[in-house]
């Protein structure tokens, strides 16, 4: 499996290259992005531009976890929700899950109700801090979500449900980054 830096790359490469078809994202600005002159390592460096998680930074978000999916061959659902944990937009790429709308919706809101990764959530419910803590009310514990946080402070949350534990959980991360590279 790729590091989140490999995804980076591969979705900054990507990105190089015109959106597939109907799939237009509206940025402020574009990001920086810089391949190797042998064209095989490509990074991405998104400028940063919002001061908080609007519905134009979500669609950016999406995309790059979208991108990243398809690499992986995951036909992923991405739930992006503010800081109160209202659901700013909902993403089912083609043929994915029913079951991974609920899931996406509750692992974003897991992770800004709780202020920690989903996976981090679940360690805790098993022993730790949140001991005794199940699935329910909108509390998903199975990995693949993340709060989106710069500087201490959370601006929302990422769900991402299709793929194994790890796959949505490398896709919720790679969000995360995104996010922190696009906050002022």
């Amino acid at each position: 499996m790729k590091s989140i830096d490999e995804m980076l790359d591969a979705v900054a490469k990507n990105l190089h290259t015109a959106p597939p078809e109907n799939k237009s994202v509206e940025t402020k600005k574009n990001p920086k992005i810089t391949v190797s002159e042998s064209g095989n390592k490509a990074k991405i460096e998104p400028v940063p531009c919002y001061d908080k998680l609007t519905l134009n930074l979500a669609k950016e978000i999406s995309y790059a976890v979208e991108r990243a999916a398809e690499q992986l061959g995951v036909n992923a659902v991405i739930a992006l929700c503010d800081d109160g944990a209202n659901l700013i937009l909902l993403h089912a790429m083609e043929d994915s899950y029913i079951a991974s709308i609920k899931v996406s919706q509750d692992k974003a809101y897991t992770a800004v109700a709780l202020k920690m990764s989903t996976d981090a959530a679940l360690r805790e419910s098993r022993g730790g801090a949140l001991d005794g803590l199940t699935n329910g009310n909108g509390i998903m514990l199975l990995g693949g979500g993340e709060p989106l946080s710069s500087n201490g402070k959370i601006f929302g949350g990422i769900g991402v449900s299709g793929g194994t534990k790890e796959q949505d959980i490398v896709l919720s991360k790679l969000g995360a980054e995104y996010f922190r590279a696009r906050i002022k």
